[in-house]
């Protein structure tokens, strides 16, 4: 249980970080949001009828 907990400790810690510096300035906020959409992007791709049915 203490193991556990100490690794959803380091996980949150972990993923502070990551998200900290993905809208830091305008340069990161562009960045994050092109990605995202290139993500979105690729399962519409890969997956048809999820979006225009």
């Amino acid at each position: 249980m203490l193991r556990q907990k100490l690794k959803m400790l380091f996980l949150r810690r972990q993923l502070r970080a990551f998200r900290s510096g993905l809208f830091s300035d305008r340069k990161a906020a562009i960045v994050t949001l092109s990605g995202m959409a290139s993500v979105v992007s690729a399962l519409v791709a890969l997956i048809p009828g999820v979006i225009v049915r």
